[in-house]
């Protein structure tokens, strides 16, 4: 398994350590490889909508502290708080940011995904109205 290293540095000593482990058993270096590529798309710098979005939900999934995060990283062997808190770090010390366009582009889909749920005429009105700003705002954003 190839890791950049950015990753390696994010992670510290520690976890980048057993990231690049080469004896272990295929399926703790299948569950690593997992933690490797949601590290890779957290630092998507693309601000297309899809890897905005790809971004973004690799964000929540260290960030929210979910049983399938923590599934995976007691898989690959590696401690779920320990591999949130070099996260964490990463992201608070800018390491890890989003644009404010890949902001957008995330804040459209999740708006767009409302917008198919919605239950009435009311609902879908508002989600609409709300896409529409989002798109104006998409469209001026500068893309640097």
């Amino acid at each position: 398994m190839n890791i950049s290293i950015q990753i390696l540095k994010i992670m510290g000593l520690n976890i980048s350590e057993k990231l690049v482990e080469k004896t272990l058993d295929p399926d703790v270096r299948i569950w690593r490889s997992v933690i490797s590529m949601a590290l890779e798309d957290v630092l998507i710098t693309n601000q297309n909508r899809t890897e905005s979005v790809l971004k973004g939900e690799a964000h929540d999934w260290f960030c929210n502290d979910s049983e399938d995060f923590h599934f995976v990283c007691s898989q690959a062997d590696l401690e779920p708080k320990y591999v949130r808190l070099r996260y964490l770090n990463a992201l608070e010390k800018g390491i890890i940011k989003f644009t404010p366009r890949q902001h957008l582009n995330i804040k459209y889909t999740k708006e767009y995904e409302k917008l198919r749920k919605a239950t009435n005429k009311q609902q879908r009105k508002q989600h609409v109205k709300n896409i529409e700003t989002l798109r104006k705002a998409i469209s001026e954003c500068p893309w640097g």
